[in-house]
């Protein structure tokens, strides 16, 4: 591939970061938007090739700068991160909106040839209660399509990695763990990681992606299967504690009313994600079991 030019904001996320190393390992020239660029991980993606740019999303100054005379340009904004910094889900939805179209605007300004979005299906509308971190990228993703700017739309599933963080088995008084969520059926997933060499192949297609959303997975498994693999990896007797979706949203900690009306959305939303097209774009894709299996320490 050509060493056309790629901005990638949140280049030191759990997103970002795998889709620059990606980029730069199939021949892209990387620019990493970074807040920090002293920061370990920062220095980790120059010393790989990237060139850094001190600039974030919320400091709208800094994106013009960054986006200039790059062919194109990965964007991946951070609902969880503004939701802890503001508190509340309507302001934190309205700023993720407000980046998303700062950086479409920006965008066009410079003439980006092609954009690739981290976007999410809108849930409001299908199950008639909102998700603002769906919700948010949605209306970005319209923008994005209304705006001129050629692009297309990559929605990543659940993160195998969720399950050592987000949706982590609790120790229960009998001895065992238990993952307590409101999902209802099968729930697609991939390892984060994995969705690097995905972005980097859509940019080296645009031929056969511009235009397109592409909604990709590495795995779909109940969370009973999910909870039986870690139980083989672990060692440990790990169970589903599938609770109503009114009750995990009544739960005290931020985002539990969003995060129980998405698991909704997965299991009654039609939220097909194309494994076929995610092992054709990234032949290295790992399945559920075969990340867990590398990945004990996490649980």
């Amino acid at each position: 591939m050509s060493n056309r030019l790629i901005t990638v904001f949140g280049a030191t996320g759990q997103q970002g970061g795998p889709v620059a190393r990606a980029l730069l390992s199939s021949g892209f020239a990387v620019r990493a938007v970074t807040r920090n660029p002293d920061s370990e991980k920062s220095l980790s993606l120059k010393q790989a090739g990237a060139e850094l740019v001190k600039g974030d999303l919320e400091n709208r100054s800094t994106i013009d700068e960054a986006v200039k005379g790059a062919y194109g340009v990965f964007l991946v904004t951070d609902y969880w991160g503004i939701l802890h910094r503001l508190g509340d889900d309507d302001r934190a939805e309205a700023e993720e909106i407000a980046q998303g179209k700062a950086v479409v605007d920006a965008s066009a300004r410079a003439g980006v040839k092609h954009v690739v979005y981290s976007g999410l299906p809108g849930a409001k509308d299908v199950i008639g209660h909102r998700v603002p971190h769906l919700d948010g990228k949605a209306v970005v993703e319209k923008y994005l399509g209304e705006a001129g700017v050629p692009y297309t739309s990559v929605h990543y599933p659940a993160y195998y990695d969720n399950f050592g963080s987000y949706f982590k088995a609790q120790p229960q008084p009998d001895g065992t763990y238990a993952i307590t969520l409101p999902m209802n059926g099968p729930m697609y997933t991939i390892a984060v990681d994995d969705g690097g060499p995905v972005v980097a192949s859509v940019f080296s297609n645009p031929g056969e992606f511009l235009g397109k959303k592409i909604r990709i997975a590495g795995d779909r498994k109940t969370v009973d299967e999910y909870a039986a693999i870690i139980s083989k990896v672990t060692g440990k007797t790990v169970k589903y504690n599938q609770v109503p979706v009114e009750v995990f949203a009544s739960f005290p900690f931020p985002g539990a009313d969003d995060l129980a009306y998405m698991f909704d959305f997965f299991a009654r939303g039609n939220h097909n994600q194309d494994q076929a097209l995610t092992k054709r774009l990234n032949p290295n894709v790992l399945s559920f079991e075969e990340w867990a299996g590398r990945n004990k320490d996490k649980f």
